[in-house]
């Protein structure tokens, strides 16, 4: 009977620690303009806003990489499609492996 206690004991546990797995990463949905705006703000809802930016950053390259190899700008529905199914990683990796330059021109008053 203690055996019988003990292999229950140890199955339950077993079934409550499957219950505590870690969930699977926010991925970015591109089905649709408001699909992409939900999953993308589910995926910034924890950042703080260095890695916000950096994500901004990110998601400025991977378009403008797509852009420069499609010849043409993307439109928004392309590059939601371009990226459904990404991770977080999964985006960060695209933008890694393109690099491109983005230069910001910020204007500076010279009353001299």
């Amino acid at each position: 009977m203690r055996i019988m206690l003990s292999i229950l004991a140890l199955l339950l546990s077993g079934l409550l620690a499957a219950g505590d797995a870690p969930a699977a990463p926010a991925r970015i949905d591109g089905r649709n303009a408001d699909a992409f705006s939900e999953s993308r703000a589910a995926i910034e809802a924890d950042m703080g806003d260095a890695s916000r930016l950096a994500f901004h950053m990110n998601l400025a390259q991977i378009r403008n990489k797509l852009a420069e190899q499609r010849g043409r700008p993307l439109t928004d529905a392309e590059f939601a499609m371009a990226l459904d199914g990404k991770t977080l990683a999964e985006v960060n990796a695209m933008a890694k492996s393109a690099p491109l330059q983005i230069t910001i021109d910020i204007e500076k008053n010279d009353d001299t």
